[in-house]
């Protein structure tokens, strides 16, 4: 049987700035970090057999603690990132791509992670601002993927992944169109989680968004 957790990053600085002083790649803000932190120690006891995140930072920093818990084999993969990919310029239209961290500094930073082999000296990015029509192709690139190599293998494959793209690949993995889902899905959480389970034909969602590992007051 084939599970897929999908987990939204932490609470990371931009989430928590007016959009005009946002950064490229933001870092956890202290509730982030306790978050991620909570979210590790509530799947301590799934037996998740993979885990893979997106190049940014705030992805990586929210799978650290559980990486660093569950002994499991981490993939940086570079097609996991949020829709627009790394930029600077939150005015429609003055998005400028920005490079984002390369492999070597990725390697450097998270040394027994596996970095995906797309990514870059110069950066992972490094490209104009990604259309919502560009993402959600990725999306289903993504989607084709898990179903052509993660079926196969079975277990938990454990993905944390950014608001927007996950709304994208939700609807991907559903089969419709992400129009006709995000209307229902509504607001995605820092660190909710959302399982999905292949029942032989199809992916089947199981859990959406789920925040019950948290306090209420840490729910963002």
């Amino acid at each position: 049987m084939t599970h897929i957790l999908l987990i939204r990053h932490a609470q990371s600085a931009n989430n928590a700035l007016p959009e005009h002083q946002r950064v490229p790649d933001p870092g956890l803000t202290e509730l982030g970090v306790k978050q991620a932190a909570l979210t590790a120690a509530a799947l301590s006891s799934q037996r998740l057999t993979h885990l893979y995140c997106s190049p940014f930072l705030r992805s990586l920093e929210t799978l650290r603690p559980l990486a660093d818990s569950k002994q499991l084999p981490v993939s940086i993969r570079g097609d996991i990132f949020e829709q627009g990919g790394c930029y600077s310029g939150y005015a429609p239209g003055e998005e400028r791509g920005e490079p984002g961290m390369g492999c070597e500094e990725l390697q450097t930073r998270y040394p027994h992670w596996h970095v995906d082999q797309r990514i870059e000296a110069a950066g992972w990015w490094g490209k104009p601002y990604e259309s919502l029509d560009e993402a959600t192709l990725r999306a289903q690139r993504v989607a084709k993927w898990m179903v052509q190599q993660l079926v196969p293998m079975a277990g938990i494959h454990l993905f944390v992944v950014h608001a927007d793209f996950k709304r994208l690949l939700i609807a991907a993995l559903l089969g419709q169109h992400a129009d006709q889902v995000m209307p229902i899905i509504g607001p995605l959480h820092n660190v909710g989680i959302t399982r999905f389970e292949w029942n032989g034909l199809q992916w089947q969602l199981n859990c959406l968004n789920a925040t019950s590992h948290l306090p209420a007051d840490y729910v963002t």
